[in-house]
């Protein structure tokens, strides 16, 4: 969650431990010995797989809140061992992030660039003093070189990356992936550097593929089409990380913002093979070239919205040198059907840009985006509600900000509501929308490269939700109009006058005797969830691609669901029931923490231009979160499986005595795939 209205919001390990000097890493190594002594590390000093064994182990310690892990023998998929230790779940607690990041608040970093940005000068003029972290700032902003590095204790020219403890985590992953890569470019004409993270797949001993999507700085640098340097860095500073995937305005650098949140001059080399700067502070940095015209089939992988995400065509990195410091070890993370550690990373990123959010939307008071969606599939987002239609307002300006131009959905509530109360949110998604008036869909917007469920690559429709209070300068208020103006009809509960109308308990029996309908459950009044059953969808295990079967079943699909729909509307009381919603019967919808499960069910399933339809009136709107089933002439790509383990993986896991109070969550259990 953003809180931007709390700035002195401390966690309970931070009150606990409350001090005030800051705390400034500067090596990977640094930081896990912080960990260790505090309890934080699981160490395993017996071989392990880096084939599905450490990345499951990983899986179930972040599913549990667990510790950071480090494997001090990770096997290679030829059973030889690696001399370089594989740490994972670095991250993987909110105080974990905020401690990585050297902070004591959820907004400090926030705080400090605003101040950079619009610095207090009559304050200061008076109080001079309180202006010495600014210039503290100002001091680290730009980074240092040094002649050599620690990361270039080691110098392989004949390097093999198949001797890196690189996982491959799923069943289904394209090989081995790099997963907290600090890719550096450099714009040819500019020399200007860029880092960033990009999934790198390891092709062979001396290729690796570089994952830049086509809205990412990578990909501009690689736009002149010509060979250019490129040099993938694992491991130094924690500082480093959340520099890479850190929402930065395009005049600031991410070295140049290490330096900020290190409150140190970021120590930069050259690089060995290739005219780069690299982090002098790096554990393992891979070198080499790429042509961006040559382009290999990189994917399948498991990503962070539970799928594996679509095989595509990707540059490749031609191998030059790898170079490490003497104590050097290799971090990874895994992501794949949430929760995950890159939630807790997102969230802490949410929160501590949250001042520069709002310094640059005024109307923004705090944003949430769940990491159960996948952080671009929904955002719900409080804004500030003076005059009419202020919340609509807040939503698109939002839509173009940085990544969340990928989102799918937004819902907008009022100023004074948490984003993360979950029950809050479904109490105004039933108390204050009125869909004829209050669902805004935009068609054909950007979307991200990972999103499975939209027809087109990189394009899909979007929708916006307004689930705000009426001020009482909107036309559908109960004041009377401006002179000249006219009054807009609204229904009195819209105003908040009375309770909103809706069904009762009573009425799920009519539901549940209808034939299709699996089981149901009202979650609100007004919002009725059913699971059916589909024939022929695509196996959890293993998704589907595109058959001459495909079209009858997604046809049969469509007109099932069509057919429950106006079955349901048609029941007595049935025009209050303003949310249909429909899910697949993969879903346990009185589990626990079933409602978890729900907003991954409906927001990753989901596309916005297939599956949002409304009534005639549009009074009321069906949400279709089914599994679609590939289909040429219906326009649903081949549908991804979701990640999960193999039997034969979970039988290493269980074997793990360290491991033995751990359990997998009930609710990420899927029939037909397992755990």
């Amino acid at each position: 969650m953003v809180r931007l209205d709390h700035p002195r919001t401390f966690t309970k390990v931070q009150r606990q431990n409350h001090r005030q000097e800051h705390v400034a890493w500067r090596t990977l190594k640094r930081w896990v010995d912080h960990l260790d002594s505090r309890g934080e590390v699981l160490r395993i000093p017996r071989p392990v797989d880096v084939v599905h064994e450490a990345g499951a182990i990983a899986d179930l310690l972040v599913k549990n809140d667990g510790p950071a892990v480090i494997f001090e023998q990770p096997r290679l998929p030829d059973g030889t061992i690696s001399d370089i230790p594989l740490v994972m779940n670095l991250f993987g607690s909110e105080d974990r992030t905020l401690r990585a990041l050297g902070v004591e608040t959820e907004t400090a970093i926030g705080d400090r660039m605003v101040a950079m940005m619009k610095p207090d000068v009559p304050r200061y003029l008076k109080r001079p003093w309180e202006a010495l972290p600014l210039a503290m700032d100002a001091l680290a902003f730009a980074p240092k070189r040094k002649r050599r590095g620690s990361v270039q204790r080691i110098v392989d020219k004949d390097p093999d990356l198949t001797k890196l403890p690189i996982p491959t985590t799923w069943p289904m992953d394209g090989g081995p992936y790099i997963t907290l890569p600090l890719v550096v470019t450099r714009d040819l004409a500019s020399g200007e550097h860029n880092l960033g993270m990009y999934r790198s797949q390891i092709f062979g001993p001396k290729a690796a593929g570089l994952h830049w999507q086509v809205h990412k700085h990578g990909a501009d640098h690689a736009a002149a089409g010509v060979r250019m340097p490129v040099a993938i860095c694992l491991g130094g500073p924690p500082e480093l990380i959340f520099s890479a995937i850190s929402p930065l305005p395009d005049n600031l650098s991410e070295y140049q913002f290490a330096g900020i949140l290190g409150r140190r001059r970021l120590p930069l080399t050259k690089a060995a093979t290739q005219d780069l700067w690299i982090p002098a502070e790096a554990d393992i940095v891979i070198e080499g070239w790429t042509d961006p015209t040559d382009l290999r089939v990189e994917g399948p992988f498991g990503d962070h919205y539970g799928f594996y995400s679509l095989t595509g065509h990707y540059p490749v990195l031609n191998v030059t040198a790898v170079t490490r410091r003497k104590d050097a070890m290799l971090p990874a993370t895994i992501v794949g059907l949430p929760p995950m550690e890159d939630g807790f990373l997102g969230e802490a990123i949410g929160r501590q840009f949250s001042p520069v959010l709002r310094f640059q939307h005024r109307d923004v008071v705090s944003v949430h985006l769940p990491l159960e969606t996948g952080f671009h599939n929904l955002a719900i987002v409080a804004s500030k509600q003076r005059y009419a239609r202020q919340g609509r307002k807040t939503a698109l300006g939002l839509m173009g900000a940085g990544q969340m131009m990928f989102l799918k959905s937004m819902v907008v509530v009022d100023p004074d509501r948490d984003p993360k109360d979950l029950e809050g949110f479904l109490d105004d998604l039933n108390d204050k929308v009125d869909p004829a008036e209050d669902v805004l869909v935009l068609e054909g917007m950007v979307a991200d490269a990972l999103e499975a469920a939209s027809p087109y690559e990189n394009v899909h429709d979007k929708v916006i939700i307004d689930a705000t209070s009426i001020p009482r300068s909107d036309p559908r208020s109960s004041d009377s109009p401006l002179l000249g103006s006219f009054r807009q009809d609204t229904p009195g509960w819209r105003r908040g006058e009375g309770e909103a109308p809706g069904w009762s308990g009573d009425d799920l029996a009519a539901v549940l005797a209808l034939d299709g309908i699996e089981d149901a459950r009202l979650l609100r009044s007004s919002m009725l969830v059913v699971s059916v059953s589909i024939e022929g969808r695509p196996s959890a295990r293993t998704g589907s691609e595109v058959t001459s079967e495909g079209d009858a079943l997604e046809q049969g699909r469509q007109e099932k669901i069509q057919q429950l729909r106006n079955q349901i509307w048609q029941l007595e009381h049935a025009k209050n029931l303003r949310w249909l919603i429909v899910t697949d019967d993969d879903l346990d919808l009185h589990g626990p923490k079933a409602r978890r499960r729900m907003l991954w069910q409906f927001f990753c399933r989901f596309d916005v231009g297939r599956g949002l339809t409304f009534d005639e009136a549009k009074a009321r709107l069906c949400w279709d979160a089914t599994t679609p089933i590939p289909s040429e002439s219906h326009g649903v790509r081949r549908w991804p499986a979701v990640t999960l383990h193999s039997p034969e993986t979970l039988e290493k896991v269980a074997a793990h005595p360290e491991l033995a109070n751990h359990s997998w969550p009930p609710h990420l259990h899927f029939p037909d795939g397992g755990a």
